[in-house]
C-alpha cells in the first residue's frame, strides 16, 4: 500500500471533529536503556519494536486526540519507558504503569509513580494469578486507600471468575476509578461462557467502573474480521452497562497491529450496529475525559 492510499483510507475512517481517545496503548522499545524484565517470562525475546513515535504518527493520521499508555509487561515493574514517552509528548498521553501486587510496599510504589513520575494509574493483571486472592485481600486495603487519596485509576486484566473480588473492592473503595480491560475476557472456548461472563455484570451498579469494549480479535475464535462470534458479548455488555460506562482502546500501534486503525473504527462504527450515535461518541472519547486528566 502506498502512503497516499493509506492516508486516504485514514481520512475516510476518521470523522472530522470527533473526539477519539485510545484508552489502552502498549508501546515498547528495544533500546538497551530500557531492558525487559517480564515477571512471568524472564527469558522473553521480542524481535519487533513498537515505539512511541509510531503512535504519534498514527494519532496524526487518524485524528486521535489523546491516548493512555500502558506498560506492556515486557519491562516488568520498571515503568521507565512509559514515563519517558509521556514526558516526551505530555500533550498527547497519560500513563499507566505496573507495580508488583505482592510487594509489601505496593502502596508506596503507587505513590512514587504518581507523585514523582506523573502517572495517573496502574494496571493489575490477576489473569496471571488465576488462583490468587490478593485482589481483595486486607493487605491491599492500604493500596486502595492510597489510590483514593491520589485520585489514581486502576485497570484490571482479569478473568471472569475473579470479578466478585473486584466488585467487593469497588464497593469498599468507591473513590477509585476502575477500568475492566478487554470486555472482561469472556472465554468463547467454553461450551457455555455466559455463567462466568455474567459475574462482571454486578459491577454495573458502581458508577466509578468502566468496561473497555476492546480487542475483539483476542476474544474471537474465528480470528476473521469482523469477528461476528464476539457480537453477543459486546451487545450484552452494552445492554447491561450502557454507553456511559464503556470506553474503547486498541492495544498496540503499528507494526504490532492485530487490527489496523481503520478496521478498529469500522468495528465500532459499523460492525457493532446496535450502538447509538451518541453512545459511540461516549465510548470513543467523551467517557475517557471523566476518567483521566488530559492536557487541553
Amino acid at each position: 500500500m502506498t502512503r497516499r492510499t493509506f492516508l486516504a483510507q485514514a481520512a475516510a475512517a476518521a470523522k472530522p471533529g470527533r473526539l477519539i481517545i485510545d484508552t489502552h496503548l502498549e508501546v515498547w522499545t528495544l533500546d538497551p536503556r530500557f531492558p525487559f524484565r517480564h515477571p512471568e517470562r524472564p527469558n522473553l525475546k521480542v524481535e519487533m519494536a513498537a515505539p512511541i513515535e509510531n503512535q504519534v504518527e498514527q494519532m496524526r493520521d487518524f485524528g486521535l486526540k489523546y491516548a493512555v499508555l500502558v506498560n506492556p509487561r515486557y519491562f516488568g515493574w520498571d515503568n521507565s519507558y512509559i514515563a519517558y514517552s509521556r514526558e516526551k509528548y505530555p500533550h498527547l498521553f497519560v500513563a499507566h504503569g505496573l507495580i508488583d501486587p505482592l510487594d509489601p510496599n505496593v502502596a508506596e510504589r503507587l505513590r512514587y509513580w504518581v507523585k514523582e513520575r506523573g502517572f495517573q494509574g496502574m494496571r493489575f493483571s490477576p489473569i496471571y494469578h488465576p488462583k490468587s486472592t490478593w485482589l481483595n485481600s486486607k493487605e491491599h486495603y492500604p493500596l486502595w486507600r492510597e489510590a483514593e487519596k491520589l485520585g489514581a485509576v486502576f485497570n484490571y486484566y482479569i478473568l471472569p471468575h475473579q470479578m466478585p473480588m473486584l466488585e467487593e473492592m469497588a464497593g469498599r473503595f468507591p473513590g477509585v476509578k476502575i477500568v475492566v480491560d478487554h470486555l472482561g475476557k469472556p472465554d468463547l472456548k467454553l461450551s457455555d461462557p455466559w455463567p462466568e461472563f455474567r459475574k462482571m455484570f454486578a459491577l454495573k451498579k458502581h458508577p466509578q467502573v468502566w468496561i473497555s469494549a476492546s480487542e475483539p480479535y483476542e476474544l474471537s475464535l474465528t480470528k476473521e474480521f469482523p469477528y461476528r462470534d464476539t457480537y453477543p458479548y459486546f451487545k450484552a455488555v452494552y445492554e447491561e452497562f450502557g454507553g456511559k460506562q464503556l470506553i474503547w482502546g486498541t492495544g498496540y500501534p503499528r507494526p504490532r497491529w492485530e487490527l489496523p486503525m481503520d478496521k478498529e473504527l469500522e468495528f465500532v462504527d459499523s460492525s457493532l450496529d446496535f450502538y447509538t450515535a451518541e453512545d459511540r461518541e461516549l465510548l470513543l472519547g467523551k467517557n475517557a475525559l471523566k476518567i483521566w486528566r488530559f492536557r487541553r
